[in-house]
């Protein structure tokens, strides 16, 4: 299902954008009382969530809100542990 963009262009027009973008690693879909959730496909443990401040689900809102928030969580994951 196709939605419109953020204001501002704050983030994706669609979900399926976002899937494209990180479904490999998510389950992104529209949450029952509106807005959005992701679902790791594979769940991490709590120790490696804990040691970077990461999620295996998330809410959000809005698409660009999601969007955010699922590139946020990937630099996370990307940055070396000091």
């Amino acid at each position: 299902m196709a939605m419109t963009s953020t204001p501002g262009g704050a983030g994706p027009g669609t979900i399926a954008i976002l899937i494209a973008r990180y479904g490999r690693h998510w389950l992104i879909s529209e949450a029952m009382g509106g807005g959005y959730y992701a679902v790791r496909r594979h769940s991490l443990s709590k120790e490696f969530l804990d040691r970077r401040n990461l999620s295996n689900v998330m809410c959000a809102g809005t698409l660009g809100e999601m969007s955010r928030r699922l590139a946020a969580e990937r630099e996370r994951e990307d940055r070396p542990l000091e």
